[in-house]
């Protein structure tokens, strides 16, 4: 009876952890996320027993492993590891998905809680400043508690596909709330992928009035709230007062449940016929709407400049460099086609081909091109089995499962406009439903003996979920003690770093802190450049720390590495191009001080 209601509450805990705690786009959840869905996968399978449907992870673990390999020939080493460990979580979440398997419409259910809460959650942060800080500079597009509005917009979107499911009261305050939401968050490809889920959810659907009118019931009222929201400088504004933002966030919050009313008492109207009039004139609504999107593509134009974070952007078509990264990024493929420049290593590709220092990131914010750029032929190969094997347990299903069907896709199509795969608040519902679907009854419990592999298989993937994690707290700290002055402590933590992760820089930076003499502390710059020589970052630091070893500085040492540094980051609008042409005068001048 445990392990029975395990199977849906593992999941769910897992995937509400992601969602309020993922920590946005860094690694720090993925330790314990990835050691949780270990722990719950060990006990589902001593007291439930090992599901069917474990061909359908296979193609992802598969697509971890290859990312570990990269690291062999990466230019940021450490970033792949961290990349290979965040799809093995992805591959785990899907694995514990799969227990769930006879119990759909709990989980539809329980995600449906869980996105709303989210959702409501980030609305509030908004009638209530003290919740979430968007006080003074920061943009303040909605993005509590995920981290990033983009990603926001995704949940909405993913909320908005279990509203249609749901129907009724519930569904018709999910899918207001989940509007509302997405229009604070100006996201256009949250947008977009909200329309396409409305849009194959209505074409696959059996009950297409009883959906078509939750939506009109959710998105009108939504339309209202979301437009007076945006001549409140309190809510839409940036660098507002405190004063502000409680005054229009209170009238915001009042806004927001009349509009909650109103979708109630619309829901409740009488329901039309599914006649052929109203068909026809759902057809033409749509094609009004695909014709007035080409039309404002075609009087706008498709660019690739910055687009500012006001209302405005939502009705720019400008990609906002995207377009741009994807140029770089098949640069990068171009030159490595079979195995890529290691996973997680876009941002050296970036780097090099940028053609100002505006055009700065660390993704190209497409997934397949990434893994083309990064993985090469062979990573995309397995990224997209691993889709197709995902996306084959969620073909022909109806109801709560369409619902389920659809976060998948959902996400993929919101990586090709985004950075996705690199936020697990978003990825853990995608995958674990969509390990649901792929899943099938527990076969038998494991016992003694024949739990061994299953241990060795998680023992090994848990130290390598833990080893960058531990180590990165290690350099951190070892970081403090130099800079407190307790050199042998820092020297030791940082020892202990790298025995744990050799491919980390900041080490050597402690250990270069900590040094008794200047030439100690040099060769420590020298062996992080020798670690990650694509990496113009420890270039840099080389190069500036040349320039200021006593008594005149080292000229040479420091023009050398300077150089390179501008090789490599030729765009760069910080110190380093100018503190090499210093360099260099003196270079030519014969002043080889060391």
């Amino acid at each position: 009876m445990v392990g029975r209601g395990l199977q849906v509450a593992a999941p769910l805990l897992l995937t509400g952890l992601a969602l309020f705690f993922g920590g946005g786009p860094g690694d720090g959840s993925v330790f314990w996320l990835g050691a949780g869905a270990i722990l719950a996968i060990g006990v589902l399978l001593v007291t439930v027993g090992a599901p069917r449907g474990w061909p359908a992870i296979l193609p992802l673990a598969a697509l971890a492993l290859w990312c570990a390999v990269s690291i062999g020939w990466s230019g940021l080493p450490d970033r792949s590891w961290d990349y290979a460990n965040r799809t093995i979580l992805y591959a785990l979440l899907a694995g514990v998905g799969l227990w769930a398997a006879g119990r759909t419409r709990e989980l539809a259910n329980g995600l449906a809680i869980l996105l709303g809460a989210v959702i409501v959650w980030s609305l509030l942060g908004k009638v209530l400043p003290f919740l979430y800080d968007y006080g003074g500079p920061d943009v303040t597009r909605l993005r509590g508690p995920i981290g990033l509005w983009n990603q926001l917009a995704l949940a909405t979107g993913y909320a908005i596909a279990l509203a249609l499911a749901r129907r009724g009261r519930a569904g018709t305050l999910l899918a207001y709330s989940a509007l509302v939401a997405l229009l604070l968050t100006y996201s256009r490809g949250g947008i977009l992928t909200a329309v396409l889920v409305c849009a194959v959810w209505l074409w696959l659907t059996d009950e297409r009035i009883e959906s078509a009118v939750t939506l009109v019931s959710a998105a009108l009222p939504a339309a209202v709230v979301g437009g007076i929201a945006f001549a409140l400088p309190g809510v839409t504004s940036d660098n507002q007062s405190l004063h502000v933002r409680w005054r229009d966030g209170l009238v915001f919050g009042a806004l927001l449940l009349a509009g909650a009313a109103v979708a109630l008492a619309l829901e409740r109207l009488r329901r039309p016929g599914d006649t052929r009039v109203l068909r026809r004139a759902a057809i033409a609504l749509g094609v009004l709407a695909v014709s007035a999107a080409v039309v404002a593509v075609a009087v706008n134009g498709i660019g690739s400049g910055a687009v500012g974070n006001g209302s405005g952007r939502i009705g720019s078509t400008s990609s906002n460099f995207r377009f741009t990264w994807w140029g770089e990024a098949w640069h990068g493929f171009t030159d490595h086609m079979l195995w890529g420049t290691g996973a997680g290593s876009f941002h050296l590709l970036n780097l090099l081909h940028r053609k100002t220092y505006l055009d700065y990131t660390i993704e190209p914010h497409n997934l397949p091109v990434q893994m083309l750029a990064e993985l090469g032929l062979v990573g995309l190969a397995l990224f997209a089995l691993a889709c197709f094997m995902l996306l084959r347990g969620s073909m022909h299903r109806h109801g709560h499962e369409l619902a389920l069907a659809l976060l998948l896709p959902a996400f993929l199509v919101h990586s090709l406009v985004d950075v996705d795969w690199d936020f697990a608040a978003v990825a853990a519902p995608a995958f674990v439903a969509a390990g649901a679907l792929a899943g099938g009854p527990a076969v038998r419990r494991m016992r003694g003996f024949s739990l061994l592999p299953a241990c060795g298989i998680g023992l090994i993937v848990l130290g390598s979920l833990i080893s960058p994690w531990l180590a990165g707290r290690w350099a951190n700290e070892a970081a403090d003690a130099a800079l407190a002055g307790h050199n042998g402590r820092a020297v030791t933590l940082a020892n202990r770093a790298h025995a744990l992760d050799p491919f980390l820089l900041a080490p050597y930076w402690a250990k270069a802190d900590a040094a008794a003499t200047p030439r100690e502390a040099f060769r420590q710059y020298v062996l992080a450049v020798q670690r990650q020589p694509k990496n113009p970052v420890p270039w840099l630091l080389a190069g500036e720390f040349a320039m200021n070893i006593p008594p005149d500085g080292c000229p040479y040492a420091a023009w050398q590495n300077l150089e390179r540094y501008t090789e490599l980051d030729q765009k760069s609008n910080g110190p380093g191009g100018d503190e090499y042409n210093a360099m260099l005068k003196l270079v030519d001048r014969h002043a080889y001080t060391c």
